[in-house]
């Protein structure tokens, strides 16, 4: 004799369901992870804030003038115990090793108000006005560092 139990599992439609909404939620967020280039300036500005803090900090510790460059048109950020610009010859190190020179990705602009500036040994910068470096991304999106004239102050917005 055969009795009427309920059958467990889900139906066709049900499954069919399913399938079309975790299509229609994979395709949006595929669309969102293959654009990089937000996050890419984010990180780029959140090193170039890191390393302007780094430069600061080691001025104030060997009591000596730490120079920063900002290349623009290599989206490039280095820092330097001598004043030359397009080549450094004594590079500042960092505690990890290697040296303090920071190269965005490809696909960033970085504009800057000053091209080279320096902390001195108490860690105020050479110049009389905000600091301030761009990045942006292609779709538009920029994040800035700014260096603030008499303090030092490194700020990341």
């Amino acid at each position: 004799m055969r009795t009427n139990r309920p059958t467990r599992g889900f139906t066709l439609i049900e499954l069919i369901m399913v399938l079309m909404i975790a299509g229609i939620v994979s395709f949006y967020a595929m669309a969102r992870l293959n654009d990089m280039g937000e996050v890419n300036a984010q990180g780029f500005a959140d090193q170039v804030a890191s390393g302007l803090r780094m430069a600061q900090k080691a001025a104030i510790a060997q009591r000596r003038t730490v120079y920063v460059n900002v290349s623009a048109a290599g989206s490039r950020v280095f820092a330097c115990l001598d004043a030359a610009t397009p080549t450094c010859a004594s590079p500042l190190a960092q505690p990890q090793g290697g040296n303090l020179d920071l190269t965005g990705p490809a696909g960033l602009a970085v504009t800057t108000t000053a091209t080279q500036f320096s902390f001195n040994g108490l860690g105020s910068p050479s110049t009389s006005s905000v600091v301030q470096i761009l990045v942006s991304a292609a779709d538009g999106q920029s994040f800035s560092v700014t260096v603030q004239p008499d303090s030092g102050y490194v700020q990341r917005n």
